[in-house]
């Protein structure tokens, strides 16, 4: 929003917001010592309000201002398509078994990336796995279902990361490689795996991450999916997913501890934090935007980025949680998406 101007009286600054939303510029007012600030919301509308705000300031009593009647039509059409995008806000399901097959067949996506997620961090054990010596022939061969699930859906394949090292010369601790540094964080995606991108968010490291991560999924993700349909939900999620997995691996290792790249991030929670970003962010730039989120959601969900850099919560993927964040937040600037 921009501030165009200042108003003497509150009723002039009405009636001139009043007259610009006959003109389809969208402006409100606020109340000051020193009068009433008038701020227009669309940064393309700033001139032209300016120039209608020079004109108003010669003849505030011009009859051309006298437009009561036609901005109570105008609003009143504003109000019925608000109704018309909260009926998909009512209608967001809290869980439970009242949760009718109707409701779900409106967020199959939302549905299927919990599905997918809870099936491949069972599948996998949880990261759990059993890792072979990759120095015998057939190594790979010997390698449980759990293991090559989880090395396929990882951002890297921890084995071609570590190749990178015996390249060098380097002498790799085969038995704890998977935590190793120096090796190769983009290895699998230089084979043209791009997979490994969104895949990473489908792994989990306990149960209790799954958990968070998927309530969190079904809050954000079922009302936005209602809301503007399965396409750009899709959109959404790969946006925020990409761009955490990409902040988390190429953060540079002169950052604080918690704060280093690593290839080796799991979860879901780039993309929550991306869902998040949105919908905190859209009402800001949309003031009909039918969502919003609690004020109290929002210091949680922030204060938990905070605290999940500090000593007290270790191993967390902080590199996912700020790129999703800010992949969902510039999605709210750019991306409006067009209401079911």
């Amino acid at each position: 929003m921009r501030k165009i101007g200042t108003l003497s009286q509150p009723r002039d600054a009405r009636r001139f917001c009043d007259y610009l939303l006959t003109r389809q510029i969208d402006a409100t007012w606020e109340q000051e010592s020193d009068g009433c600030d008038v701020w227009i919301r669309d940064e393309s509308d700033v001139e032209a309000a300016r120039t209608e705000l020079g004109t108003f300031r010669q003849d505030p009593g011009a009859p051309r201002y006298d437009v009561g009647d036609q901005v109570k039509k105008i609003r009143s059409e504003q109000a019925k398509q608000q109704q018309r995008m909260q009926k998909n806000i009512r209608s967001v399901p809290t869980g439970g078994p009242g949760m009718g097959r109707m409701r779900q067949a409106n967020i199959p996506l939302t549905i299927g990336i919990i599905a997918i997620s809870v099936l491949a961090s069972f599948g996998t054990n949880f990261g759990n796995v059993d890792w072979a010596d990759p120095r015998n022939a057939d190594f790979r061969d010997n390698l449980s279902l759990e293991t090559k699930s989880y090395l396929a859906m990882s951002f890297v394949d921890r084995y071609d990361y570590a190749t990178l090292q015996s390249e060098r010369g380097e002498v790799v601790d085969w038995t704890v490689f998977a935590t190793a540094d120096g090796g190769d964080s983009l290895a699998s995606l230089k084979k043209g795996q791009v997979w490994r991108l969104i895949t990473p968010m489908f792994l989990h490291g306990s149960v209790i991450h799954l958990l968070f991560n998927m309530l969190w999924i079904y809050t954000l993700g079922s009302s936005l999916e209602r809301l503007h349909g399965s396409l750009f939900f899709a959109g959404l999620v790969l946006v925020s997913q990409i761009a955490g997995m990409l902040v988390q691996v190429l953060l540079p290792d002169w950052l604080p501890p918690s704060l280093q790249g690593s290839p080796f991030a799991i979860g879901a929670s780039g993309a929550v934090f991306g869902l998040f970003g949105y919908i905190w962010i859209r009402p800001k730039v949309e003031a009909l935007y039918p969502i919003r989120m609690p004020p109290q959601n929002v210091m949680l969900m922030l204060g938990w980025l905070v605290i999940c850099m500090t000593p007290l919560i270790g191993n967390v993927a902080n590199g996912a949680h700020l790129g999703g964040l800010l992949g969902g937040v510039a999605a709210a600037y750019l991306w409006p998406g067009r209401v079911t």
